[in-house]
């Protein structure tokens, strides 16, 4: 009797390149994200078509993902609608900050509301709490944490259908190790809306965004806290659009930049350029990036084609 070979065809273990990401419940732009204890958390944006806000196109939806088991989208305990809201984690807990509110309905118009309201959310308690309000209501700004800090630059006031928005020309922080908190102002050298923030290597960077023409920038505003002084950088590449509300995030001690035209770029070490990293598969706008893994991050959500998007998409960018 011959021998048989027996082949046996093992499956490969799924790799995080391979998993599919599940899309949000629902597709929208402007909302606030962050990364705390292996979940991604998004509070708040915006559902409607651009430039058309109501009540019934502002969310207060509040949800998280489990990063290593991607299955759903999990709804948690909201709270007030709000979009051009900034979200940021620390100590296992997230912040929410400022944001938008329309107070009109589809029909009427615009009723536009800055918020001054800032709260935490527990994840053991699943619970919010509130904060200190910001010095005076702010809506397309952002904030990120750096030590145990929070900063929060750019955006403005609006005062309703009624009023003109304020633009700030300062930017705020919290200490949350030191009580009573209390938000302090320091001095920005820009007055800038739809902008992006991160934290990277000690210091502040608030990128890009509008200015008090309409006009996007490409600048990008470096803040050093011991310091307390500003800089800048290289200013992001590749037309003007770039400028409006790219994401931003760090990854594996890197500064990344997604913006409008659908590349991924890197800041140089030396700063003086922003080479191209990836692409990705739908370029988008007011959405967000976030790092999920040791070179990879999601970017989701945002304006895709003129519409929100509720795609979530893993990015890999090159060594």
């Amino acid at each position: 009797m011959k021998p048989i070979l027996l082949i046996l065809l093992i499956a490969a273990p799924t790799t995080a390149a391979e998993t599919d990401y599940p899309p949000l419940p629902k597709p929208v732009t402007s909302f606030g994200a962050a990364v705390s204890d292996g979940y991604v958390y998004l509070y708040g944006g915006h559902s409607g078509k651009a430039h058309s806000y109501s009540t019934a196109t502002t969310l207060g939806q509040f949800l998280r993902l489990n990063i290593s088991k991607p299955v759903k989208w999990e709804e948690l305990s909201g709270g007030p609608s709000a979009q051009g809201v900034a979200v940021v984690a620390h100590g296992g807990k997230i912040y929410r900050i400022g944001g938008m509110q329309p107070r009109n309905k589809a029909d009427e118009k615009t009723d536009a509301h800055s918020l001054a309201g800032v709260a935490c959310f527990d994840p053991k308690t699943k619970k919010w709490d509130d904060l200190p309000d910001l010095p005076e209501g702010r809506s397309s700004h952002d904030a990120v944490v750096l030590g145990d800090k929070i900063y929060v630059a750019g955006g403005w006031k609006m005062n309703g259908s009624g009023g003109i928005s304020d633009w700030h020309a300062n930017a705020v922080m919290l200490d949350l190790k030191k009580q009573p908190l209390k938000w302090e102002s320091f001095e920005q050298p820009f007055k800038r809306r739809a902008l992006t923030m991160a934290a990277f290597d000690g210091k502040i960077y608030v990128i890009a965004g509008l200015n008090e023409e309409g006009s996007a920038e490409r600048t990008v505003n470096v803040f050093d806290p011991d310091k307390k002084s500003w800089s800048n950088v290289a200013q992001i590449p590749n037309g003007v659009m770039n400028g409006f509300t790219p994401a931003a995030c760090v990854l594996d001690g890197r500064l990344y930049l997604s913006p409008a035209d659908g590349k991924l770029y890197r800041l140089s070490e030396d700063g003086k350029a922003w080479p191209e990293v990836a692409t990705l598969k739908l370029p988008r706008m007011v959405h967000r990036v976030v790092p999920i893994a040791k070179n990879q991050m999601l970017a989701i959500g945002g304006s895709a084609k003129g519409s929100p998007s509720g795609d979530v998409e893993l990015i890999a960018p090159a060594k």
